[in-house]
């Protein structure tokens, strides 16, 4: 069996498109047609999701699994909005973990409340700016796992089993935000209130070198006028051509007013961070350039008066911060 692995990897390998988690691709969101036809499946686990997790010990260091691992849990995560990208999540008792499957349209054949389970030999656990992901050997030292894309090994190692009812979100208070336990489980967050900024990275020409401080630009630090979850392509263009980044500027002092014209060529659409706190802990809500929901405006009662929301979705971690992505919009409910 291992020799049989270590061939299907080399193809894995050759095969697989490794994609940053800061910049997504386009995606397609509409309906590819109904799911196959297909045979429920009941595995034993015989590890819990949070077990597994931990047998990623030190960062920086995948683990390739050679055990005969399995684990079960219920799908938490639909991409049916676009805002997750090319992976599922699912959680047990004990917790959940992003499978990187790579595949887009899951939500076909992967059911809110559905029982997936997964024989997790040669599979690799890596961590992408803390958060544990559970997908295939990376070929590129940039990142510790790669997408599953071969349907064979899908096929071979991620199990769908019953739909069942749906999890409900478990409410985290804000000690308990960065625990294991919770982070990529489907949660439900309380009283967070607007902070007035993003975080927004920009690139002058994605086809440079995206690590040269003078192709880079970074909005944060204030909200800079952006009053929508995201930016879409044409999103982004309306909030460049209003003036709203006009005092931005790469860390090697090039101005946006003098970048207009490359920016407007080279334009994206951008994922950004909106921050919210919750207590005294920042919590940022991290919306795809590219999900349906991208340019539409947080309700005011949020930006100007100071409402508090509820949100739930998938909490999830980005070097030792609280991050959270909306299923839909759905996921918000304005309490004050």
């Amino acid at each position: 069996m291992n020799k049989i692995f270590n061939i299907i990897g080399a193809a894995a390998v050759s095969l697989a498109a490794l994609a940053s988690c800061d910049e997504w691709e386009p995606v397609f969101t509409g309906d590819y047609g109904k799911a196959d036809v297909y045979t429920p499946v009941t595995l034993t686990p015989n590890t819990t999701i949070l077990d597994l997790k931990k047998l990623y010990t030190t960062p920086g260091t995948p683990v390739t699994i050679s055990d005969d691992i399995v684990i079960g849990g219920q799908v938490i995560s639909e991409d049916r909005s676009g805002n997750v990208y090319k992976s599922l999540y699912i959680q047990d008792e004990t917790g959940g973990i992003e499978l990187k499957l790579g595949k887009n349209g899951l939500y076909n054949d992967y059911k809110l409340g559905q029982w997936v389970y997964v024989k997790c030999s040669g599979l690799t656990l890596g961590a992408y700016n803390g958060m544990v992901q559970l997908g295939w050997e990376s070929n590129d030292s940039k990142y510790e796992t790669s997408y599953i894309e071969v349907q064979y090994i899908i096929d071979t190692h991620i199990f769908r089993g019953e739909i069942g009812t749906p999890v409900a979100a478990k409410k985290v208070a804000e000690a308990d935000l960065l625990k294991e336990e919770n982070v990529g489980c489907y949660v439900e967050l309380d009283g967070l209130t607007y902070s007035d900024k993003i975080f927004l990275l920009v690139y002058i020409d994605p086809n440079k070198d995206t690590s040269d401080n003078d192709n880079r630009i970074f909005f944060s630090d204030k909200s800079w006028g952006v009053t929508t979850w995201a930016m879409s392509k044409q999103g982004f263009l309306n909030y460049l051509n209003s003036g709203v980044f006009d005092e931005g500027k790469t860390n090697t002092g090039r101005k946006v007013t003098d970048l207009k014209k490359e920016l407007t060529k080279n334009a994206s659409a951008y994922t950004i961070s909106q921050y919210f706190k919750m207590g005294s802990a920042d919590v940022q809500i991290r919306t795809s350039g590219y999900s349906k929901f991208a340019d539409t405006q947080i309700d005011k009662k949020i930006l100007d008066e100071g409402a508090k929301i509820n949100v739930k979705g998938i909490l999830t971690t980005y070097k030792g911060s609280a991050q959270f992505t909306l299923i839909d919009l759905d996921g918000v409910e304005i309490v004050k």
